[in-house]
């Protein structure tokens, strides 16, 4: 989650208590750089709280919301178990859903799916791979990539931008990869959106908008951009190549997304691979 450390108002994990227990005792208990966590229920106020509670047993985060503001607590975090399995006999998989919610003027809302298997636990957490119970070590599993989802740490994701040297708007085109390269990606995306209002032909500016529409999981633009990059690209051999191997790097990531929260295949189906 791109945001700084700070106070956060933890509302709990919802979903079954032998999942979420043990995460919410883990982020309350154990020191995260820079976090400080404080449970809804310990918050000053608190008869406040409970009186506009959602149900008698969980307070509404508009009612947490108030006293973390007066308490100067920046963020309102809350997850949801999504999936859980717990079974000896099949691979286990557990999906957690974090919203974190801005309290304070220039505190940006996010959101991220956590999800666990065995795959996942052989790449990142083999240790764990000693604990006989395959619901423990997923649970354990599923504290050590919350704990990652908010330390400071990068997924990386490699892609090549088109770079023009002759198309109309090329100078545009590459002076919003540069942005790009900075980290300045809400700039990048806009220049090239304007280089799109002058030239709608302009592959080069079509790929490296479906790039931009995908870090932002709108995989729906990001086809519909690169697809038409590639018919747009017909006589350039070279912006064809980059924009068909963008089109698969933008279904493998709304794969990666699908299989995250659970979803359906999209409406307009899976363009170039098969599969549920």
């Amino acid at each position: 989650m791109q945001v700084e450390p700070s106070g956060v108002a933890f509302m709990g994990v919802s979903g079954p208590d032998e999942w979420a227990d043990p995460i919410e005792e883990a982020l309350l208990t154990e020191k995260l750089d820079g976090w400080r966590f404080i449970a809804a229920d310990q918050l000053q106020d608190t008869a406040t709280i409970r009186l506009v509670s959602a149900t008698d047993e969980e307070p509404s985060d508009m009612a947490v919301s108030a006293a973390a503001r007066q308490q100067g607590l920046r963020y309102l975090l809350h997850g949801e178990v999504l999936q859980a399995t717990g079974h000896e006999d099949r691979k286990d998989k557990l999906i957690v859903s974090w919203r974190l919610t801005g309290l304070q003027p220039g505190a940006e809302s996010a959101g991220m799916p956590v999800t666990i298997d065995e795959a996942l636990i052989q790449q990142r957490y083999p240790h764990l791979l000693f604990l006989p119970n395959v619901a423990e070590r997923t649970r354990q599993a599923a504290i050590l990539e919350t704990k990652r989802l908010l330390a400071a740490n990068v997924d990386r994701q490699q892609v090549k931008l088109a770079a023009p040297k002759l198309l109309p708007g090329a100078r545009a085109v590459r002076r919003g990869n540069a942005l790009a390269r900075s980290g300045n990606w809400p700039m990048a995306e806009k220049v090239w959106n304007e280089v799109l209002q002058k030239h709608p032909r302009n592959p080069a500016a079509l790929i490296n908008c479906a790039v931009a529409a995908t870090a932002r999981q709108d995989f729906t633009l990001a086809k519909q951009h690169v697809t038409e990059a590639v018919r747009r690209s017909a006589l350039s051999p070279v912006n064809q190549s980059l924009a068909e191997e963008t089109l698969v790097w933008i279904e493998l990531r709304q794969r990666d997304y699908h299989q995250a929260f659970d979803l359906p295949p999209p409406p307009e189906g899976w363009l170039i691979s098969r599969g549920d």
